[in-house]
């Protein structure tokens, strides 16, 4: 590549994460392995790690930008950007927003406000005690398995082909105990719904449920700043402070991007 395309690209790259807001997150104290809580900007939201790596920072507090989805997705470190995204931009142009369709459906179906984030809503009305993550519980199980979905598309930027899923590893199959069986069954009900949606056309027209926005960082992999990056459900991107303010929402949750290429 040569050293106009590569500065180019990283220029894209920063004229995205230059017109988000910095944000605070901090991690509490034995708050799991894949997912548990985090103070954001003041404010508790649970989290899911979409690629594993060492555990989760506990009292430590980053900054990081807040961004749409879409934005989010394609920028995580330089090396991410520039070696995938932003080395065909026109090849991932069709590519990012179905994936984006893809985990939002999965987001509103899989962990449906309604039935998992208690009576009002909220899914800190849930327990945050990591003891309990290992309970077979409906609402912890779907955690997992969405995780476990996440996670995957992660790994797989040039995925647009969802009806074949067979690519998608099981984290809980097999093990032989309730609580890893029915998180297996709920990833497999994701696999088998997704691959038939996504045969119909489904994903071409999705429109959310619920607004989701990036808590990104954005640095080479090896800069001590580098921290992990999430996904945020239930408030939009936030911009620059002065052309909005922080918008606020009930059932929240964030997905945390630990360890990043």
């Amino acid at each position: 590549m040569t050293f106009p395309r590569f500065f180019s690209l990283l220029f894209a790259a920063w004229t995205v994460t230059a017109s988000a807001a910095t944000v605070s997150v901090t991690g509490l104290d034995n708050n799991g392995d894949v997912i548990g809580q985090y103070v954001i900007g003041g404010q508790t939201y649970w989290w899911m790690c979409i690629e594993p790596g060492p555990p989760a920072i506990s009292n430590q507090t980053i900054t990081a930008n807040s961004l749409s989805f879409t934005d989010g997705w394609t920028v995580q470190n330089t090396e991410r950007y520039v070696n995938t995204y932003g080395a065909d931009p026109s090849f991932y142009a069709s590519i990012v927003p179905k994936q984006i369709a893809v985990m939002e459906y999965v987001l509103d179906t899989y962990l449906p406000w309604n039935t998992l984030a208690g009576a009002s809503g909220r899914f800190l009305e849930q327990s945050g005690d990591f003891n309990n993550f290992t309970n077979n519980d409906s609402f912890y199980n779907a955690m997992f398995a969405v995780q476990n979905f996440l996670a995957q598309t992660e790994g797989k930027p040039p995925k647009s082909d969802f009806t074949d899923m067979s690519d998608y590893l099981d984290y809980y199959a097999g093990h032989g105990n309730a609580t890893d069986d029915a998180r297996s069954a709920i990833f497999q009900s994701m696999l088998s719904d997704v691959a038939a949606k996504d045969g119909a056309g489904f994903f071409a027209t999705y429109t959310p449920v619920h607004d989701y926005s990036t808590i990104n960082t954005y640095a080479p992999e090896a800069d001590p700043s580098n921290w992990q990056d999430g996904l945020v459900i239930g408030m939009a991107a936030v911009p620059e402070p002065g052309s909005a303010i922080l918008v606020a929402s009930v059932g929240l949750a964030w997905i945390i991007r630990r360890r990043r290429r």
